[in-house]
């Protein structure tokens, strides 16, 4: 489990919110702006906040009152963001080795990792040849090989046509994570299709938490904003 509790300021507004991320897949929720985004830099330590506390596995990541802060080089976590950051220059296999060679004590070797993500006879291609899907799949691995205590996803699949959004988020949720994993979106379709656990934002703040009553409200939350603009 996760404990998360922050303020980060900013001009203009103020993100802040008190989370509990199980085991199993975790959705934040909330419309363009609402501070999603800062959440997951505060968990992964790209944001210091001003106050706040973050417990991960029985390790306190940051703080404030105590004047804690643990870099994002040693919090242990897999991230993967929007867009996928793969080394153009490198092939499928050199990419997760690149990975894997910052890993102490790797799990898998990478013939373990192609096959198991059905990636298996694209190890020497470059990312641009492989499909939107494939590529997101090889950001997947080489956030899953550091052995990471939880995987942080930001708008992982904002940017796929539908079929292969479908196909991805189906291979993400077949992955037996065992872990926290949270995702970030503002798709109720992405949220339905894969949470368990729920939180909405609205202007930098967290407003509600739980099951899938929580996607319900938050198109009935953007219903309203519609209606106002």
């Amino acid at each position: 489990m996760i404990f998360l509790s922050f303020k980060k300021s900013f001009p203009g507004i103020t993100i802040e919110g008190v989370f509990e991320f199980i085991k199993g897949f975790n959705i934040i929720l909330g419309p363009s702006g609402c501070g999603k985004t800062t959440t997951l830099r505060v968990m992964c330590g790209l944001e210091k906040p001003e106050e706040g506390f973050m417990k991960c596995c029985e390790e306190v990541f940051f703080d404030t009152e105590k004047g804690i802060f643990l870099p994002p080089q040693k919090r242990q976590l897999g991230v993967v963001f929007q867009q996928h950051n793969l080394f153009p220059h490198m092939t499928v296999k050199e990419n997760i080795e690149f990975a894997l060679k910052k890993t102490q004590n790797p799990q898998f070797t990478v013939k373990e990792l192609l096959e198991r993500f059905n990636l298996k006879g694209y190890e020497n291609k470059y990312p641009h040849e492989l499909s939107d899907g494939q590529r997101q799949r090889v950001a997947i691995i080489r956030a899953l090989v550091y052995n990471p205590r939880a995987v942080l996803m930001d708008e992982p699949f904002s940017s796929l046509d539908f079929k292969t959004k479908i196909e991805v988020m189906e291979f993400v949720k077949s992955v037996q994570f065992g872990k926290p994993v949270v995702i970030i979106t503002h798709d109720p379709f992405e949220a339905l299709y894969l949470g368990e656990k729920f939180f909405l934002m609205h202007n930098g703040k967290k407003i509600d938490e739980g099951g899938k009553e929580i996607v319900k409200e938050y198109i009935d939350l953007k219903k309203i904003r519609n209606l106002l603009s």
